[in-house]
């Protein structure tokens, strides 16, 4: 078994990330049943056959499959890490296997065996894993599958000589191996050290020296070794150096960075290779064939002579901070960041390279940092263990060389082109803290300037920013609501241009992501703004905009909104905006909203907000009402009728005669609490429609709305020209309705009904007579005054007459009659469809009432209500309006005269007319 270094092609990847896929399930179905099954050899074909593609579109390569903890890596690049890569990971670590490679000459044979060999993995009393990979593939020079007991890791020529770094010291110093690790926890001995090596290579005279690093590679992360090049002259002499100033408290974080030599890319490698051998040795990795003196001399000379100041003044700085310091792995890396990132800062800022090359040279100069940060990965594994995130060494760079760039060096950068290059983390901290110091001003500039990067013509610049704006996007919303704003047209803009599928997809969720912040934070501007560039990319891809319409959190947030809005002192700015860009959404939500208003400076709120939002929600109303289903139709028709009471109009009959008793009875209920002047208008015109049950309802309405247009129709029901087939109920409720509406042109009229004899006593009944005389009482009161004595009429039973509403009251529902809380509970039988049950009643009023007890109804139930009264019970028809614990609120919808005056009569002999007696009922829906 050895290592094998196969080179990634993307080529390959496709092929060979189904086949790892399906070796996967090969290897489970084989563990289970066995390679013979049915099962198992349908799936070893697949795999083979997905195998041998990879391999042949490799070309002479082949397929590495590895493990780097519980990730998997094909060719070098992380797989998807779901819980199925992760157990297969975790085989690999077990058995000490790092990489299995796949050669172009793969034998049928060979995978049969790999197979097999993982089928008795856990298997009692079986070799360990890797004792059987060895025994099949025990040949590496013929075999088509090499298992590798490597780790991965980033290794160039630098790193291979760490390994005798300790080695070379301890005999240069004539110490045995032990002894070899106190020199190197020494910053002072090591400074000897150097000083040794100069002086055996010649003092302070001159000479050249090589500080070139060849890479290999063993396919870390799917790329080969870092490599680098440089030359050193002039390789200085001298003894021990020593020094008196005062350390930094971060080693090399504070001072002058031109304090220090400055240095070329290749020197400053090969600086940063020999720190990686200082660890390597004070980490005691090897202690056995120690080289000789002149080898590790050589090591140090090989640096060029700007490196050994540098390292040679650094080392000092850590001595005179702390003399008795101890150099470990920490401090060595600590140091070497340290050197790294000054050296990238000083680089940055004499203006050598670009923002956006600073990344790639952070980049390299962590390779040369990989063996000090594996040094470390003991201590990393555990702090991941514990929950805690570790930083990538690019990250780590990338980081503190952010926190060493002056202010108008980060200035400059952030409101430049090059904005994208800086990672968002860094993006956020220095917007944060201009807000903290109350520039908002210039903190929008950056954020603005960021925005702008996903409009660049360069992909991976728009594929940054697209990334990073999805991170900011708290930041944007905290920022300001036109920052915010801004971005989102941005980002509209490129969605309505990128070619890039996987741009589009980055863009998308960009956007998806600030327009939530603007929803949750009520940025109504930002909002309309998401919803302009939706409408725009509607025109161009209308599936991707239909998509995404629901993952912004508007629409689904109008309710909210809505709400919101009712309850503050104004509309807030730009609400209407938002709801005129969704008008079929809004109107939908501001009709429910409106059904449930129960005062009227609420109701007229939602009628203002849906008048905002224009014709568009008419339309839309409108065509619910003329095409949805009765229910639906029946919910908008409230706030219709103030918007186009005319479109009501229009289409209310022919719904009527199509639809049934519930339909019939919402219409009514949304038409009064909607409170448009028409809506006595609207129902006269439809009465003959309506179902009986739901017209004295309706007759109540006609006259609380006050329109006198409509008395002549009542008065024609009142005296049974039209409708012959009604019920003296329901003339008894026209007649209060004329009453209600203070219909003067009627008063000849219902004279009549109040002095007309025959023979033997009235001619009409007292009922009747007496819904006439309290309606005269409204409009000819000196004449019904004058007559009452004569009339027959009790004058407690005239008290209990009709309410008006009151203009005053903030309600939407007035209330019809008194209602009377009775001294002792009235007992009741209610016979309805489920069966008859006995009740009492402790509201009543000539409406309706309240029923107290084990009610078992549901609401909208047609029952026949009895009450005891004497010899005789009172008889009438009602339908449950509400049913809440142990309570259920009934409405009477009919009843004989006989039984409607001796109601009346009974309510004035239980308790007092009076209103403050009064007790309120529910509202009736």
């Amino acid at each position: 078994m050895q290592g094998e270094v196969i080179v990634s092609s993307e080529s390959t990847i496709p092929n060979a990330r189904a086949f790892v896929r399906s070796l996967n399930v090969l290897l489970k179905y084989s563990r289970l049943y066995g390679l013979d099954h049915l099962r198992s050899a349908a799936q070893f074909e697949i795999s083979w056959s997905e195998l041998e593609q990879a391999v042949q579109a490799a070309d002479t390569t082949g397929v590495l499959l590895g493990a780097s903890g519980s990730q998997l890596l094909l060719d070098g690049v992380p797989l998807e890490a779901t819980q199925a890569e992760k157990s297969f990971a975790d085989l690999l670590n077990g058995a000490g296997v790092a990489s299995i490679a796949f050669l172009p000459h793969v034998s049928r044979e060979e995978y049969e065996n790999l197979v097999k060999a993982f089928m008795e993995s856990g298997v009692p009393k079986s070799a360990p894993l890797n004792e059987r990979l060895h025994l099949y593939f025990r040949d590496p020079e013929t075999a088509g599958i090499r298992v590798n007991e490597i780790r991965f890791v980033a290794e160039d020529a630098g790193y291979t000589e760490a390994r005798v770094a300790a080695q070379l010291t301890a005999r240069t110093l004539g110490a045995d191996a032990d002894m070899v690790q106190e020199w190197f926890r020494s910053p002072e001995k090591m400074i000897q050290l150097i000083a040794a090596a100069e002086g055996a290579h010649g003092g302070s005279g001159t000479g050249t020296g090589a500080g070139e690093g060849g890479g290999t590679g063993s396919a870390y992360a799917g790329g080969s070794g870092a490599t680098g090049s440089g030359s050193a002259s002039g390789v200085s002499g001298g003894a021990g150096v020593t020094s008196t100033g005062q350390g930094s408290a971060a080693v090399l974080s504070s001072g002058d960075p031109n304090a220090l030599p400055q240095l070329g890319e290749a020197e400053m490698h090969s600086l940063l290779r020999l720190l990686a051998k200082f660890g390597e040795a004070a980490h005691g990795r090897s202690k056995g064939s120690l080289p000789d003196q002149k080898t590790w001399q050589a090591n140090f000379a090989s640096l060029p002579q700007n490196a050994q100041a540098t390292l040679r003044q650094a080392l000092a700085t850590v001595a005179a901070k702390t003399p008795s310091a101890k150099v470990d792995e920490g401090t060595l890396l600590k140091l070497a960041e340290d050197l790294a990132i000054r050296f990238a800062l000083d680089r940055f800022q004499r203006g050598e390279v670009r923002v956006n090359a600073v990344r790639q040279m952070l980049d390299k100069m962590g390779h040369e940092l990989d063996t000090l940060r594996k040094l470390l990965k003991a201590r990393e594994d555990k702090m991941a263990s514990a929950g805690l995130s570790v930083e990538s060494h690019a990250d780590v760079l990338d980081r503190q060389f952010w926190a060493a760039v002056p202010e108008s060096g980060k200035r400059a950068v952030l409101t430049s082109s090059e904005a994208w290059c800086i990672p968002p983390r860094n993006v956020q901290s220095y917007v944060e803290e201009l807000l903290g110091r109350g520039e908002a001003d210039v903190a929008g500039d950056v954020l603005l300037k960021y925005a702008q990067c996903v409009r660049n013509k360069d992909a991976a610049a728009r594929k940054k920013a697209a990334i990073g704006l999805g991170q900011l996007a708290e930041l944007y919303s905290k920022g300001a609501s036109q920052r915010l704003q801004d971005a989102l047209s941005q980002i509209g803009q490129q969605l309505a241009a990128e070619k890039d599928a996987e741009l589009q997809t980055l863009l998308s969720a960009a956007f998806v992501r600030l327009s939530q912040e603007a929803a949750s934070r009520r940025y109504y501007k930002a909002m309309q703004q998401a919803l302009d560039s939706l409408a725009d990319l509607e025109e161009l891809r209308p599936a991707w905009a239909q998509n995404l319409r629901p993952r912004l959190g508007i629409e689904n947030r109008l309710t909210e909104f809505i709400e919101e809005a009712l309850t503050a002192e104004a509309i807030p700015e730009g609400l209407v905006g938002v709801l005129m860009r969704v008008p079929q959404g809004a109107a939908e939500h501001l009709a429910v909203r409106l059904a449930r208003a129960g005062r009227r400076t609420e109701r007229e709120n939602v009628v203002q907000l849906a008048k905002a939002v224009g014709g568009a929600c008419a339309r839309y109303l409108k065509e619910v009402m003329k095409s949805e289903s009765p229910q639906k139709a029946a919910s908008v028709v409230g706030l219709l009728s103030r918007l186009d009471s005319d479109g009501v109009d229009e289409l209310l009959a022919q719904r009527f005669r199509h639809s049934g008793r519930s339909f019939h009875d919402a219409v009514v209920r949304q038409l009064s609490v909607a409170g448009a002047s028409e809506r006595g208008k609207l129902l006269t015109n439809c009465m003959e429609l309506l179902d009986p049950m739901v017209l004295p309802l309706a007759l109540d309405e006609i006259g609380m709305c006050g329109d006198q247009d409509t008395a002549p129709k009542l008065l024609r029901l009142a005296e049974g020209d039209i409708m012959p087939e009604a019920s003296d109920y329901l003339r008894v409720k026209a007649i209060e309705a004329l009453g209600r509406m203070r219909a003067s042109t009627a008063a000849g009229h219902l004279r009549l009904f109040v002095e007309s004899k025959k023979a033997f006593g009235w001619t009409y009944p007292e009922e009747v007579r007496t819904a006439a005389a309290q309606a005269l009482m409204k409009l000819d009161p000196d004449w019904i005054t004058e007559f009452l004595p004569q009339s027959g009429l009790d004058d407690k039973v005239m008290a209990l007459a009709p309410l008006d509403p009151i203009p005053d009251r903030d309600v939407v529902r007035h209330r019809r009659y008194r209602r009377i809380r009775l001294p002792r509970n009235v007992p009741a039988v209610i016979t309805s469809a489920r069966g008859k049950y006995t009740s009492a009643i402790s509201v009543l009023s000539l409406e309706g009432g309240l029923l107290s007890g084990d009610v078992q109804l549901a609401v909208g139930t047609e029952a026949t209500l009895k009450i005891p009264a004497g010899l005789r019970s009172i008889n009438m028809q009602a339908v449950v309006r509400f049913v809440r614990s142990h309570q259920a609120g009934f409405e009477m919808v009919g009843m004989g005269l006989e039984d409607r005056a001796k109601l009346r009569r009974l309510l004035v002999s239980l308790g007092s007319p009076n209103p403050t007696a009064s007790a309120p009922l529910p509202p009736a829906e």
